[in-house]
């Protein structure tokens, strides 16, 4: 059974406890505040890993701090990806062990591969022009969601005809529109679209609950501890169980 360490106490850090003590696993310690790394710094070394659903503002920190003593952990907060490169690297050079991603939801990267494979078909297909959709709650700190990002730059890798994304409903010809929507209490919903003259294809992926990304947060740490290493979600979650 291992000890996990819960990064952050807000809707999905709640949602991460119960399915741990669901999933053969116990809570070593939440950390929540900045102060709380000093009070409970002793029961978060005695962790075998870590899952982090915190700020863009404070991910950073938190990841450090699970590096200097080669703390496995699942980063589940978006909004940091422009600063991954160096972050990736203290990771390796200090022989710790990280999975991170924009969704760990199951469905949402089924979503990406789906979306993805859709764009390199609309290579040969160039009446269709596309455009994201993504809708969350109102208290969400970044947009475009780290998710819509990611399905733009998988897109992008494939589409021939774009090169770039921007926050924008009024795009150039090479540039993927990803149009945010901040509305109540919205869990997640991302819409890729293509659409013609003639007609329109949209591929959709909504979230019911928080419980589809916890539970791959949670799937994750227990094969993060197992097999160390730097990865992305989305090339190992079809290796969980």
């Amino acid at each position: 059974m291992f000890k996990i360490a819960i990064i952050g106490y807000g809707k999905m850090g709640h949602e991460v406890e119960r399915l741990l003590q669901e999933h053969d696993c116990t809570v070593g310690v939440i950390i929540d505040n900045e102060s709380d790394w000093d009070i409970k710094w002793n029961q978060f070394i005695d962790c075998d890993g870590a899952i982090e659903f915190s700020t863009p503002e404070t991910v950073i920190s938190n990841i450090s701090k699970s590096i200097s003593i080669k703390m496995p952990i699942v980063v589940g907060t978006t909004g940091w990806y422009n600063r991954s490169d160096g972050v990736l690297n203290d990771c390796k050079s200090n022989g710790s062990s990280i999975i991170y991603g924009s969704n760990f939801s199951i469905g949402a990267n089924i979503f990406f591969a789906i979306t993805t494979e859709l764009a390199k078909i609309m290579n040969h297909h160039h009446q269709y022009d596309c455009s994201i959709q993504e809708t969350h709650h109102v208290t969400k700190k970044d947009a475009p969601s780290g998710t819509a990002i990611t399905v733009a730059q998988k897109m992008i890798h494939e589409l021939i005809r774009k090169d770039s994304w921007i926050p924008d409903s009024a795009p150039k010809d090479n540039q993927i529109p990803i149009i945010s929507h901040r509305l109540g209490d919205a869990i997640g919903e991302h819409v890729v679209t293509f659409s013609s003259n003639e007609d329109t294809l949209s591929v959709i992926h909504h979230a019911n609950n928080r419980s589809g990304l916890a539970l791959g947060a949670v799937k994750a740490v227990k094969w993060l501890i197992e097999n160390p290493g730097i990865y992305n979600f989305s090339d190992i979650y079809m290796q969980l169980k």
